[in-house]
C-alpha cells in the first residue's frame, strides 16, 4: 500500500493525504463542510497532529503511543504538535484523478502547521480524530499557504467520510 504524501500548491491549496494515498493538486469543490459566512467551523472533536515515528504490519499495540491504521499497520507516534479545533473549510472534492479532501486552516493553525510541515519534510504525520487514526500522510514539502489537500485511492463515499472524520459531522 503507498504511504499518502502532503505537498504544497502553488495558489495556497495543499494536500494532506489519507494511508495508501498520494498527493496531487485540487479541483473545484463538489461537496462541502464550511463556516457560513466567511466564518471558522468548529470541529465536533479535536483533530490532534502528531510525527509517526515508525510503522509495522499487525494488529497488536504495545503502548500508549501505538496505534492501529485505516491500513491495519501499527503506527508508533510521536508527541503532540498540537490539537486543532477549528477549520475555515473541509470539503470533498472530485478531480480528473479522483476524490480529494481539502481542509483550509486559520491564521494560528496554519503557522503552526507551517512551521512544523517545513522542519519535517519526507517524515510521517498522523491525523488522530477523537483517539483514531484517520489518516498518515507523509510531508513531500512545507505546507505554509494554510491550505492542505487529502488525495489518494478515495471513493466518493470514502472522502466524504474522511471529511465527517475531522469535522466530526455526519457524511
Amino acid at each position: 500500500m503507498r504511504k499518502p504524501i502532503l505537498a504544497l500548491l502553488l495558489a495556497a491549496v495543499l494536500p494532506l493525504a489519507a494511508c495508501g494515498s498520494d498527493a496531487t493538486p485540487a479541483a473545484p469543490p463538489s461537496t462541502a463542510a464550511s463556516a457560513a459566512g466567511g466564518g471558522l467551523l468548529a470541529a465536533r472533536v479535536p483533530v490532534e497532529l502528531r510525527p509517526v515515528t515508525s510503522v509495522k504490519p499487525g494488529l497488536e499495540v504495545s503502548g500508549p503511543d501505538e496505534v492501529i491504521g485505516p491500513d491495519e499497520s501499527v503506527y508508533t507516534l510521536g508527541p503532540s504538535i498540537g490539537e486543532f479545533t477549528e477549520f475555515k473549510a473541509v470539503r470533498a472534492e472530485h478531480a480528473d484523478y479522483g476524490w480529494v479532501i481539502t481542509v483550509e486552516l486559520p491564521p494560528a493553525t496554519s503557522a503552526v502547521f507551517a512551521k512544523w510541515t517545513t522542519e519535517h519534510v519526507d517524515e510521517q504525520l498522523a491525523v488522530m480524530v477523537d483517539g483514531k487514526l484517520v489518516s498518515a500522510p507523509k510531508i513531500a514539502s512545507p505546507i505554509t499557504g494554510g491550505a492542505l489537500q487529502i488525495s489518494g485511492n478515495f471513493t466518493e463515499d470514502s472522502a466524504k467520510q474522511l471529511v465527517a472524520d475531522i469535522t466530526g459531522e455526519t457524511p
